[in-house]
């Protein structure tokens, strides 16, 4: 993150971020306060462990700058190099295959669920942007082969840093979007919003997913009914899953134009380029929108389920959230039409086509 010092020259500037852990659980989103720290920066360096790579948690991270139109701003510094041996592993370019190889079912995931160019614009940083260290724990000698090498490793990456900075020239094509996909779009989001929260709260049953402790759920209310506190408690997130719920099909959404204005581009990374700059405005104003709806709106809703005590205090905090806090503030639109409903869609879809008109896309 750039900034400028006396003699007007910019320094660089390195903002130290809190480890996101090396779990293979499932990590749906990563935390709000991250995601505003990914949109104020010039470039982001994933650092991941090249003995045990690509598990949930830096997944996860990929995955949230891919949907937020930040793709061309990772880079990836897998650590540990020395410690990856194997007999079928004779050189540095062999290991660097064999880590990079952890990445096949990672992409294939993705391109399922995100569409072709979330892939594509992982598999460019894979390829493009990623270092391979060892030893930085230590002081690095040159005059050993696998420490120079390190050392270069570095230098690379200050250089890609340096190139990150450098804004592409602009791409002189409109996409026009069909606003009916927009409606489909919030309501895929508002059910997986509700399919991943209902049996946690134990209002649902769901195979494979379990009731969150009642105690856990009680320090969550007293996080989100106390101003100056968090949006989350560990991993129970519910204003970092509604957005990234609406982020993912958002971005699903914008990689499928009716059409183009006045022509197509013929380059992939140029429509790569469209879809990353709508993405990213629009990742900036679904989190303000869900932290309100979720959070800012329903701060009363929020006391009440904390404050809830005695025998089957647990099923009533339980309900308070579920129907009167995440029901209202993500629910699902349908043919019957209501105020919650309608406010929550209109909200959604004045957002993305607010962004259209600033970047000159268009709704049909």
């Amino acid at each position: 993150m750039p900034e400028w010092n006396d003699g007007q020259q910019p320094k660089l500037v390195l903002l130290d971020g809190e480890g996101l852990g090396h779990t293979p659980k499932s990590v749906a989103a990563i935390s709000t306060s991250l995601t505003r720290r990914i949109e104020s920066t010039d470039a982001i360096v994933l650092v991941d462990n090249a003995t045990i790579p690509m598990q949930a948690a830096p997944v996860a991270a990929m995955r949230e700058m891919i949907t937020t139109g930040s793709a061309r701003k990772l880079l990836l510094v897998f650590t540990h190099f020395d410690e990856v041996k194997g007999d079928n592993l004779p050189n540095a370019a062999a290991k660097e295959q064999h880590v990079l190889a952890s990445a096949e079912n990672v992409l294939a995931s993705i391109g399922e669920e995100l569409g072709p160019f979330a892939e594509r614009a992982l598999r460019g940083r894979l390829k493009e942007a990623c270092f391979f260290v060892g030893s930085i724990d230590e002081h690095l000698d040159t005059t050993k082969k696998t420490q120079k090498r390190a050392i270069g490793e570095l230098q690379k990456l200050l250089s890609a840093i340096d190139a990150i900075v450098e804004k592409p020239a602009p791409v002189h094509a409109t996409p026009v979007y069909d606003r009916m996909n927009l409606v489909l779009a919030v309501k895929n989001a508002a059910e997986s919003f509700h399919d991943a929260w209902w049996p946690r709260l134990g209002l649902a049953y769901k195979p494979g997913v379990g009731k969150e402790h009642w105690k856990r759920i009680w320090a969550l209310s007293r996080r989100l009914s106390t101003p100056g506190f968090s949006d989350e408690y560990d991993n129970l997130k519910p204003v970092a899953d509604l957005r990234k719920q609406l982020q993912d099909r958002l971005y699903v959404l914008l990689q499928n134009p009716l059409r183009w204005e006045p022509a197509e581009p013929t380059d992939d990374a140029q429509k790569q380029q469209v879809f990353d700059e709508l993405a990213n405005t629009i990742s900036a104003k679904i989190l303000d929108l869900s932290t309100r709806r979720v959070r800012a709106e329903r701060m009363s809703e929020w006391q009440s389920a904390f404050n809830q005590t005695g025998r089957g205090s647990s099923y009533a905090r339980a309900s308070i959230i579920g129907e009167q806090i995440y029901e209202r503030a993500a629910p699902i639109p349908d043919v019957t039409p209501s105020p919650d409903r309608n406010s929550f869609l209109h909200e959604v879809a004045a957002v993305v086509e607010t962004v259209c008109k600033e970047a000159g896309a268009n709704l049909a």
